[in-house]
């Protein structure tokens, strides 16, 4: 017997039984991500510059709710050609997307902050995937390739080439991006890698940079980068990763000890659970328990504790933990991408078949 398995947990097939019966407010939610591609409250204006990032957690969380495109509130052509507007494609700086068009201050003066950024670039992507874009007015080649000039000698990535951090969050944006375009040509696998191990703490989870504390985020970026780089038999302590990962459940989840429950850890752990293949050692009962008491019942989404305000990405991500012990009114999710598993199958079968010709 397994000492980790919590004994009171349900088995997967008993919650997709037990999931029918309950009352998220499904419904809702889809009317919640709607509304979010449409308009946001004022205090949200500081998100402005990261505006394809908004859009997309509301996307992803449509398909999830199997509610795309029906619930977009414009035609599907209309948020791809927005997405390509934010395409920037130079010979002199790394290509990819911009988060929004604020930085952009005139279409023939290139201004010095109009700059892409990797997380942009990567959910740029995945938007334009959920939404059945064919990507031939991407440039692939240039955007796997710009990736180069931004992994630093350490292995670790910058985010754009304005900024001085470096973390395993860019980590995993670069090789997320690399997935989906399907060329790797622009990262270095074994650096990137040692960086990633040179980020576990004594405690066999990870930290943003090394030396840094285990924390739920960078933890999920690390693991879930080492699968998509195939990878992942490099780390050879996921055995103690999961005891950590299990001890930040309370009800629902938290991302560092002493720290308060919030629901996007329920994903950020959840996920990290679902890469090591022991996501059934999950108390499902109690998260969803606690995922009940950040939902909206009024406006729909969910919040990142209770009797606080929804926003999009602690909405979605509640949601896609939902997902991952394959709640019957939500697409399965594939545990790496934070995509349904459904975009990735088109994305394998039919995008990387094509290019690979």
């Amino acid at each position: 017997m397994n000492p980790l398995r919590n004994q009171n947990s349900p088995s997967i097939d008993d919650r997709k039984s037990s999931s029918l019966n309950d009352d998220f407010k499904f419904s809702l939610h889809s009317k919640y991500f709607s509304r979010c591609l449409t308009i946001l409250p004022s205090h949200t204006s500081s998100l402005d510059n990261s505006r394809v990032t908004v859009a997309f957690y509301s996307i992803a969380g449509l398909d999830i709710l199997r509610s795309l495109p029906l619930s977009l509130p414009y035609p599907t052509t209309e948020l791809i050609s927005w997405i390509y507007s934010l395409q920037l494609i130079t010979d002199s700086s790394v290509c990819g997307f911009r988060g929004s068009s604020c930085a952009i201050s005139s279409r023939t003066t290139p201004n010095h902050y109009d700059h892409t950024h990797i997380t942009m670039t990567m959910t740029a992507l995945l938007s334009l995937l959920l939404l059945g874009d064919n990507f031939e007015n991407v440039q692939r080649d240039k955007i796997a390739s710009s990736l180069a000039r931004l992994q630093l000698p350490t292995g670790a990535f910058l985010p754009t080439v304005l900024s001085t951090e470096s973390d395993l969050r860019f980590v995993y944006c670069a090789c997320v991006v690399a997935f989906i375009l399907n060329d790797w040509s622009g990262i270095n696998k074994d650096a990137c890698t040692n960086f990633i191990l040179q980020c576990q703490t004594y405690e066999y989870a990870f930290g943003q940079v090394p030396g840094a504390e285990a924390h739920g985020g960078s933890t999920f970026c690390a693991v879930a980068a080492l699968s998509l780089m195939g990878r992942l038999k490099d780390f050879e302590h996921q055995h103690d990763l999961v005891r950590w990962c299990l001890q930040r459940q309370t009800e629902g989840f938290n991302g560092r000890p002493s720290k308060a429950d919030d629901s996007c850890y329920s994903w950020w752990i959840g996920a990290t659970l679902k890469l090591c293949n022991k996501e059934n050692l999950i108390n499902f009962d109690e998260n969803q328990n606690f995922l009940h008491a950040t939902e909206s019942q009024v406006t729909g989404g969910f919040s990142k504790l209770p009797d606080s305000s929804a926003d999009p990405l602690h909405s979605y991500l509640s949601l896609a933990s939902l997902s991952l012990i394959h709640h019957a009114n939500l697409k399965p999710i594939h545990p790496a991408l934070i995509i349904s598993m459904d975009s990735v199958e088109r994305l394998e079968t039919m995008l990387h078949a094509k290019w690979s010709r």
